[in-house]
């Protein structure tokens, strides 16, 4: 097995990195975070913590129902930028310049120079990626996350260290959102197609791996155990998320929670609503079965929430002409990379077992969960690395097949799965 890790970007790199900063540089400045939405519970959220040193909707109301990163980066935030967004622009800065960077270093681990390169450009240019700059949400920050502890677990033959450090990068984006918890059990069957061997190694990282994301989580685990009196790991939200995507009136996506359920406590209102999607999943296991595949297609149906959420500044800039062009570059771009996606897992087949590559079980890792639970055009963000790895991979195929003398003379000039 061949593998060639670069030390750095190249020029190219760092020409598509620096267009890429300057494009959300200039979102950044020129739309003010006008929090909405969920956007609003963060900031609610934030100030609490900030102000009472509480995290809930209330001050006197300590919760769990999302998990506390996201509030938390902006209650330090705010902190130290006296209450102004400039700090939580700063972070979503810090965020793209980190997603740019390791996309690069992943593809590069993997495919070679070109498709790195295509990678980052890719990423640069990404209008979602771009909107959110001025944004107050999680997704920047697990992107970057994610990404870092795939980095660090591509690197795992070099010493336990780079094994621990994927641990602690998947622990924290546990804090900013819990899909983060089973990447280590997902990535196991990347070591399927390699023997009984590989699969008792692999076995054995990913136990080390989850020890570490329990130990990172354990304080505020420990926390809710405080507060509530029973075990909750990170978030209060799982039954809610289960029940909206499974029950009698619902599409798949997001739904108002039940009046019943008004006046309960987080923990009676989870394990209710829970309670009420098993049975519904149990009573209805064929449509769950069709509702389940139709949540993973709708889950990537478009790509407009970027736009909904910095909707009042774009306004403000160009009217509601501009909103509606932006939707269509946002979703048309969507819809672009998707396709390149596709073809580049066509193209792993070059690269090693295409099921089993970790960038496609990372992606439907990522699509199963909410396919389960509950889908909406933002929960295809957590993909969204691995998904522009592999839109490059698939532009760096086309190319090739357009332009045969781009060819490597010698197939194992290529690079091959990385374990």
């Amino acid at each position: 097995m061949e593998r060639n890790v670069g030390r750095g970007l190249t020029r190219t790199a760092w020409i598509a990195l620096g267009i890429g900063m300057l494009l959300r540089l200039a979102m950044a400045l020129a739309v003010p975070i006008d929090p909405i939405s969920d956007q609003a519970a963060y900031e609610t959220y934030a100030t609490n913590i900030l102000d009472h040193g509480v995290y809930g909707l209330a001050p006197d109301q300590p919760g769990a129902y999302w998990a506390v990163g996201t509030a938390a980066l902006a209650a330090a935030a705010f902190y130290l930028t006296g209450g102004s967004f400039v700090g939580i622009l700063v972070l979503n800065l810090i965020a793209g310049f980190a997603m740019m960077v390791l996309v690069y270093q992943v593809a590069r681990d993997w495919f070679g120079q070109r498709p790195a390169e295509l990678s980052v450009i890719l990423v640069a240019l990404w209008p979602n990626l771009i909107l959110f700059t001025s944004t107050l949400s999680s997704e920047p920050y697990f992107i970057a996350l994610f990404l870092g502890g795939l980095r660090a677990w591509q690197l795992r033959g070099r010493g336990i260290a780079w094994l621990l450090l994927a641990g602690l990068l998947w622990g924290l984006a546990c804090y900013v959102r819990p899909v983060a918890l089973l990447v280590p059990v997902a990535l196991i069957f990347a070591a399927l197609p390699k023997g009984i061997g590989a699969v008792l190694r692999a076995v054995g990282q990913a136990a080390v791996m989850l020890a570490v994301i329990l130990a990172v989580l354990s304080p505020w685990t420990l926390r809710n155990y405080r507060v509530f009196g029973e075990f909750v790991l990170v978030s209060t939200n799982f039954g809610p998320n289960f029940w909206m995507g499974n029950n009698p009136d619902s599409d798949g996506g997001y739904m108002p929670l039940p009046e019943r359920v008004s006046g309960l406590s987080e923990i009676e209102r989870a394990k209710m609503l829970q309670d009420e999607a098993k049975a519904y999943v149990a009573e209805n296991p064929g449509r769950f079965a069709v509702n389940t595949l139709t949540k993973a297609v709708r889950l990537h149906e478009r790509e407009t929430i970027g736009v909904v959420w910095t909707q009042a500044g774009l306004e403000r800039i160009g009217g509601t002409g501009l909103v509606v062009v932006m939707k269509l570059l946002a979703t048309g771009y969507w819809y672009l990379l998707l396709g390149l996606a596709f073809i580049g897992i066509a193209a792993l087949r070059r690269h090693g077992s295409v099921l089993f590559h970790p960038l496609v079980i990372s992606w439907g890792y990522f699509t199963a969960i909410h396919a389960i639970i509950v889908m909406g055009d933002r929960y295809h963000m957590p993909a969204a690395g691995v998904i522009a790895i592999l839109a490059a991979l698939g532009a760096h195929s086309l190319h090739q097949r357009l332009r045969p003398e781009d060819r490597p003379p010698n197939p194992t000039q290529e690079r091959t799965l990385a374990g």
